[in-house]
């Protein structure tokens, strides 16, 4: 890894200074607070599929700093709080709480390190730990559903891809968390799972488990054998049934027009009655069973009462059915209907009708001794309480502030939970006369970002949301004074539901910067009259990719606008090409060729759209950009332009493999050839020296390293490191020099490895035993910088230069398995910045040489455990910028200077 002479001499300069910066305390600072309004965001909490114990509601919810993460209340604004933050800063854990066992909360989250899995907590903030790993890898497992029987924990999961479900049982240990069977091998259970369901067995004898194999439900019996699984019904008809019930009550359902119930036995798995003559509907809007009583709300609006016998199969009442919801409360049974509430002690004549504010119900939660209703009306979500008589039927007052959220009510200690405006959470007490906002999960300050970015010129062009609905163009050098809007143009309509909007791509081609905005394409030299569009047509498809710099041109994957498709504006009709600009204005940017000019066929509305060539990876090299595109006769291969036509052309075709075109038709040429191309689909290209690498498929040996100067002779597979098909896929290559370093696999996991260009010069450095998910493979002067997970230290800093004794972890930051997941890594001198979550200050911004005692954290903006989600990292006139949340600003523009030291 060696440097030109000059080079090396502004880097050693450059690193004194830095080294000599860390000698003291690190000083973050607030470069501008570019959006002091309130939050656009819409960050809601749904407290409906949680889970009460002891007076505390476990939900998820999420945060501007955090993402959806695992949260608690106990009805007091202290007393509600985030429990964990699993997958560390932004990302979203998606944390499901599933139930209690052994006094820990087991819920299912994404760590964004094993896919959605299975973790518990004791209930104290930290007290978080992943349990088990049920499908190993980044693959997760889809836990569903999950129930305790018999001391036991049962749950049945599918791990993405997989076309069976394994049934499992777990005693709370890991060693005793096992798979029992797949559900269609060992069990017996086939077909295309559509539905599944776990509810308790009134019998005792097992759980009964509701499943969809295609079109046709059925209900089983389970206790965990194969022996022990037995078929009690199969549905003839569309059958529904309640959603919760509880042990040894039976089990009520309707086929077609028939009413059934079940003891959880074959033997009591029997008709009740047929519904001819009692209904006219046999659709069911509401079921429902309360104390061992069956209660169905029919389309037809019949309200259905049955205690399993065909003499107590009784219609109580005609009442509205749309919205019709049954609820419990004492001795007496609701139906909460759109236009009013009806009571019943149990017969005809007990039924009653009791006025309430009329509106579609959205949820009836049954309080201490009165019913709570979200409803919907006239385009307004209300909620109201009932106690069963018209004096104590009324509208609750909820004051000022944002409407309910739709379905977002849950039971919470006599009284209910609420969602209101997507971003707080409200408890109504018992009474129904008290509302008190417990939390709001988005702030006064809304944050604007910055949600992309890229250095020109010494300043730093990025995109912010500067006020409540617009997104700017901004350029800073890192002071407040000279942060500044370069132009509104280019900002577009926020209306983000839980995110900012997706990150704008920046490319550069000479002294312009390009990006897209408002579905156009612009350039910007950083000031406001050089700003423009260059392409007013629309982007379709995330169709704007920048594929490589030839000096002051860009090209770039562009679309040419829709061709008129009738009936069909949503259709995307336009051809997805190659382009090239200079930046100088709409005049200089066109389509360099239609590179697929085929077409497919679509339908009666457009007959037909044309084909694209959907050009993606690409790179500048020598004076030709070479880029991954599909023209359908060589299928997706790669190509080279100078941006002219008659200068682009294919430069091999990698995979000369033929397959039939699914749309050839003779009498309509346009369709394309019978045969039509193979794909190699070449990615990952990186340039190194006067050549650059890439992966390929030759349709033999699987995915694998390449390398090209350009040429089609010069283009050929640098070596076949797993023989067969499958291929070693390489990923994350890093270009040193010459030559590339990458991971890949071999034998049975991955490794670090490094090629010249030949295959005696291709060698494993470290086939990293016991280590997986290496990846973010950075070079920061003559070391090599990645993150990778072990099982005993989780996923932590490791480097590397280029050999096995040099490859190794830097430094535990967060000891124990969770590991401090860092991330942004960015090179700045001699050393490496990026954001680690330590386990007690949060996701914050750290610096690394390489060495343990080297590794320092260069700030806590976020106090506590709170995350301040520090990135991406660039550095201008002598400062480090990057975008961070201290929880107070919301996510603004921060600073850390390079003359500060270490803390």
């Amino acid at each position: 890894m060696r440097l030109l002479p000059f080079r090396r001499a502004f880097w050693i300069v450059f690193l004194v200074a830095f080294a000599g910066a860390l000698a003291g305390q690190a000083q973050p600072h607030l470069v501008a607070d570019l959006n002091p309004g309130p939050s656009a965001l819409r960050l809601p909490s749904f407290p409906s599929f949680g889970i009460e114990r002891e007076g505390v509601r476990f939900f998820a919810a999420t945060d501007p700093q955090h993402g959806y993460e695992l949260w608690r209340t106990d009805g007091s604004p202290a007393g509600t709080y985030r429990l964990a933050d699993v997958c560390p800063g932004r990302c979203s854990a998606w944390a499901n709480p599933l139930g209690f066992f052994g006094g820990f909360l087991y819920f299912s989250a994404d760590d964004g390190e094993h896919g959605a899995e299975l973790w518990r907590t004791d209930g104290t903030v930290g007290g978080e730990e992943l349990f088990a790993d049920l499908c190993p890898g980044v693959c997760g497992s889809d836990l569903y559903p999950w129930i305790e029987w018999q001391g036991a924990l049962w749950f049945l999961t599918r791990s993405p891809g997989a076309a069976a479900l394994t049934f499992w049982t777990s005693d709370g240990t890991r060693p005793g968390t096992r798979p029992l069977g797949d559900l269609c091998g060992d069990f017996g259970i086939c077909g295309l799972v559509q539905y599944r369901f776990f509810l308790p067995d009134p019998s005792g004898q097992g759980i009964l488990l509701w499943i969809s194999l295609g079109d046709v439900t059925h209900l089983f019996r389970t206790d965990g054998t194969a022996a022990g699984t037995v078929l009690l019904h199969r549905f003839q008809f569309e059958a529904t049934w309640w959603q919760e019930a509880t042990a040894f009550e039976p089990v009520y359902f309707v086929d077609g027009d028939e009413l059934w119930t079940s003891d959880g036995t074959p033997g009591g798995t029997r008709l009740v009655r047929s519904l001819e003559g009692l209904v006219q509907s046999d659709t069911v809007e509401s079921i429902q069973v309360l104390d061992g009583i069956c209660h169905v709300i029919f389309i037809s609006g019949e309200w259905l009462r049955s205690d399993g016998t065909p003499e107590g199969t009784v219609v109580l009442a005609e009442v509205f059915p749309f919205s019709a919801v049954v609820a419990g409360l004492g001795d007496d049974v609701y139906a909460v209907t759109a236009d009013g509430v009806w009571r019943t002690a149990g017969t005809p004549e007990t039924t009653v009708q009791i006025p309430a504010p009329p509106g579609y119900v959205q949820a009836v939660v049954a309080g201490a001794d009165r019913l709570f209703v979200l409803a919907s009306a006239n385009d307004h979500e209300i909620v109201w309480t009932t106690d069963g008589t018209p004096r104590g039927t009324h509208r609750v007052n909820l004051g000022a502030g944002p409407e309910p959220d739709p379905d977002e009510m849950s039971p919470f200690r006599g009284g209910v939970l609420i969602s209101r405006g997507s971003h707080e959470l409200w408890r109504i007490d018992g009474s129904g006369r008290r509302a008190e906002r417990l939390h709001a999960f988005s702030r006064g300050n809304g944050g604007s970002g910055p949600l992309g970015q890229i250095v020109l010129d010494g300043r730093l062009l990025f995109f912010a949301q500067s006020g409540r609905r617009k997104v700017r163009l901004f350029a800073s050098d890192g002071t407040a004074a000279g942060t500044s809007v370069i132009r509104e143009a280019p900002g577009y309509n926020f209306f983000g539901d839980y995110e900012p909007p997706a990150d704008h791509t920046f490319s550069r081609a000479g002294r312009h910067a390009f990006f897209e905005s408002r579905s156009r394409i612009w350039s910007t030299d950083g000031t406001e009259a050089g700003t423009q569009v260059l392409k007013r047509p629309p982007v379709f498809l995330n169709a704007y990719v920048p594929l490589g710099a030839l000096g002051d041109e860009l090209v770039f994957a562009g679309h040419d606008g829709s061709r008129d498709c009738g009936q069909r504006p949503d259709v995307d009709a336009g051809e997805i090409e190659p382009w090239v600009s200079s930046g100088g204005g709409p005049r200089d940017t066109h389509r360099i060729l239609d590179l697929n000019p085929w077409e497919k066929p679509f339908g009666w509305h457009c007959r037909t759209l044309p084909e694209s060539s959907y050009p993606g990876s690409g790179l500048a090299l020598g004076t030709v950009v070479l880029f991954a595109a599909g023209d359908l006769v060589h299928g997706r291969e790669l190509f080279a332009t100078d941006g002219t036509k008659d200068g682009t052309r294919l430069v091999k075709d990698i995979n000369p493999g033929l397959k039939t075109n699914p749309h050839f038709d003779p009498q309509y040429p346009p369709f394309g050839p019978e045969r039509v191309g193979e794909d190699s689909s070449p990615s990952d290209l990186v340039r190194a020296g006067s050549r650059a690498f890439f992966v390929a498929n030759d349709g033999t040996a699987g995915r694998e390293l390449w390398m090209t100067n350009g040429t089609r002779r010069g283009t050929r597979r640098v070596v076949d490191l797993v023989p067969g098909s499958d291929g070693s896929t390489p990923r994350d290559l890093v270009a040193v020099g010459d030559a590339v370093y990458f991971f890949a696999a071999h034998g049975a996991g991955e490794g670090l490895f490094r090629s010249d260009g030949t295959r005696s010069g291709t060698v494993l450095v470290s086939d990293l035993t016991g280590v997986s998910q290496a990846r973010n493979l950075t070079l920061v002067r003559d070391r090599l910088f990645f993150v990778a997970l072990r099982p005993e230290s989780g996923t932590e800093l490791w480097t590397s230069r280029g050999t096995a004794e040099t490859t190794g972890e830097v430094v535990d930051l967060r000891p124990g398995p969770r590991g401090s997941v860092p991330q942004n890594l960015k090179a700045v001198g001699g050393r490496v910045v990026f954001a680690a979550d330590d386990g007690t200050s949060g996701l914050e911004p750290w610096s690394s040489d390489g060495t343990a005692a080297g590794t320092i954290r260069l700030g806590d903006l976020a106090s506590g455990r709170d995350a301040s989600s520090p990135g991406p990292f660039s550095v201008v006139a002598g400062q480090i910028l990057f975008g961070a949340d201290d929880g107070e600003h919301g996510r603004e523009l921060w600073a850390i200077p390079l003359a500060d030291g270490r803390p």
